[in-house]
């Protein structure tokens, strides 16, 4: 076989990897130090190797790829923890290697020791109260979880495939539109979590209880929830918590290490998240989410203004931070991910649970997205000027509540008609076009899916809008089953691999059908999705909430019971992800 490396007697690992092999024996140091199966020398060379009649055929190989791409991760994991490759360090570690029956023994990388880095450093100093200890009921990590012994610890190769995993199986399915197809792309992701010990064991839960779940008999709780997942959470929140001490405590810091060191904290939060809307029917994923809401009012109430600001005064601290760095800056892909992500649960449960049930947060993100500076179709799918309206309709809902309370307040019910009548003649409008778009564009697949899923959001929004706007004594057949009935339709194109981004519009316009041949069809979509092997998301979630509002209707004489009042009966608060 041809060889177009460096060494015609290296170790195969290297040569595929195109690096110089030192050629030691019985494994080098190249595959010793990174924890890879030296092929060639310590290990024999595979099937895919030897059945390939080309040496272009063995580097283009998907194994040769998934070599390469497990190298990359641990060097990257190597440096982060202080190693370094070279002769003094290769010749530390060779002489507390042992050799037993010919296999070599080493210590594997530990991450125990694993210091926190702040980047860009911040300036800590102790003033005035802990804004997170003066309500310590309303804490969000959970004691059951800090009460957890410490984690057993898990060897380097063990990390470094939840890492891969996190990469090639756990990110394309919560953020299928944010592909990592570069080396770049890759990398950025894997700095990121790597430079954080919190985001890093957040990470590596999410991927584990992914991992054990595919073990698992189906169930709808507690999925692919086990020790090592507990172990790897726990670790989590105790990092996340000493994080969050150094966070209160920063005095006078520029603008751009405040808002730095709060997407850090924001950014486990999500992956924390994460771990909770997968694994159960309701999970503790609000706890977490209250957490990333206090997260961003601190960042709003407490960062200092800057000098020779450009924006307006009323710009968010976050807007602020976004203008200062480069569209190229990887903080300020970092902030925009970060941001992204908490945007889209807000929306979600603001929608599905009322604002009222959350405390007031002074991060307002509305502007961003009618600016397109936070785009959320490159992330979920959804344009952002649809996830702007659906927090219009959950303010008008905020606005309605206060007047059918009686309470203060300087809106009358003129005005709110008039605000729905508004916010109806923006859908409209916005559909047509996208509509129109649609049937006429030859843009990408990847442009078309997105105005497909944004054309199902907006017609779930505007079900959402009716059900706001009419009266508590309405039923359901007072909503106008054209709208849900366009849903509907939309959501029968739909591809089955884009259902999972759907959930939403799926359940709200789901519970708000009336008929049962509509249930049908509903039912339906989500049993072809699973009939073609496609990843349903929460959208089976989705459906055991519709289910139950079905039922519950029934009994109820047909008045007008939506998701809300399932999940009561059901006792979960699903997050429609």
């Amino acid at each position: 076989m041809p060889d177009g490396s460096r060494s015609r007697t290296g170790c195969i690992t290297c040569r595929i990897r195109r690096k110089k092999c030192d050629e030691q024996r019985p494994i080098c140091w190249a595959c010793h130090s990174r924890q890879l199966a030296c092929y060639g020398y310590s290990e024999p060379a595979p099937d895919w190797f030897t059945n390939k009649a080309t040496w272009a055929e063995v580097r283009d190989s998907e194994d040769a790829k998934h070599l390469q791409n497990i190298a990359e991760t641990r060097y990257k994991i190597r440096r982060k923890v202080g190693l370094r490759d070279g002769k003094l360090s290769a010749q530390k570690i060779r002489a507390q290697s042992c050799l037993e029956g010919g296999q070599v023994r080493t210590n594997p990388v530990s991450w125990s020791s694993l210091a926190i880095r702040m980047s860009p450093s911040s300036r800590i100093h102790v003033v005035g109260a802990n804004i997170w200890q003066l309500r310590p009921e309303s804490i969000w990590w959970d004691s059951k979880i800090r009460s957890l012994t410490s984690d057993p610890g898990f060897s380097s190769r063990e990390e470094t495939r939840l890492l891969m995993l996190f990469l090639d199986v756990i990110h394309p399915i919560t953020h299928t539109f944010y592909k990592l197809e570069f080396s770049r792309d890759r990398s950025w992701m894997l700095d990121r979590l790597v430079s954080n010990e919190a985001l890093h064991s957040s990470a590596l839960s999410v991927s584990a209880c992914f991992d054990h779940s595919l073990t698992q008999p189906p169930r709808i709780n507690e999925i692919g929830m086990c020790s090592k997942v507990r172990h790897l959470q726990s670790r989590a929140v105790r990092h996340l918590q000493s994080e969050i001490d150094k966070f209160v405590m920063m005095e006078c810091p520029p603008l751009e290490d405040f808002i730095w060191t709060g997407m850090q904290l924001l950014d486990v939060v999500s992956h924390l998240e994460t771990l909770e809307i997968f694994s159960m029917l309701a999970g503790d994923w609000e706890m977490h989410h209250r957490g990333a809401r206090r997260i961003l009012n601190h960042v709003e109430t407490c960062a200092l203004p800057t000098l020779n600001d450009d924006l307006a005064p009323k710009a968010s601290r976050v807007e602020t931070a976004l203008s200062k760095w480069l569209p190229g800056d990887d903080r300020r892909r970092s902030l925009e991910f970060c941001i992204s992500n908490f945007i889209w649960i807000d929306v979600l449960a603001i929608s599905t649970f009322g604002l009222l049930s959350y405390a007031p947060c002074a991060f307002d993100y509305v502007g961003l997205l009618q600016s397109g500076v936070i785009k959320p179709q490159l992330i979920m799918g959804c344009q952002g000027w649809i996830m702007a309206i659906v927090v219009e309709i959950a303010r008008l809902e905020q606005l309605k509540v206060t007047l059918t309370n009686h309470m203060r307040g300087s809106c009358t019910i003129a005005d709110l008609l008039r605000i729905g009548k508004q916010i109806a003649g923006e859908l409209h409008r916005g559909i047509a076009k996208l509509e129109g778009d649609y049937n006429c564009s030859e843009e990408s697949v990847l442009d078309q899916d997105i105005k497909l899923i944004s054309i199902i959001w907006a017609y779930g929004a505007q079900v959402l809008l009716q059900a706001t706007i009419l009266e508590p004594e309405s039923t359901a057949r007072d909503i106008d089953q054209t709208i849900v009935n366009r849903c509907l339709q939309k959501l029968e194109e739909l591809p089955t691999r884009l259902v999972m981004r759907t959930s939403w519009p799926y359940t709200i316009a789901g519970c708000m059908s009336s008929s049962d041949a509509q249930h049908q069809r509903f039912r339906r979509v989500l049993g072809r999705t699973m009939q073609e092997a496609q990843p349903p998301g929460i959208a089976w979630k989705g459906l055991i909430v519709m289910e139950e509002c079905w039922k519950l209707r029934q009994k109820e004489c047909d008045r007008r019971i939506g998701w809300r009042e399932a999940m009561d009966s059901l006792g979960a608060r699903v997050i429609l992800t």
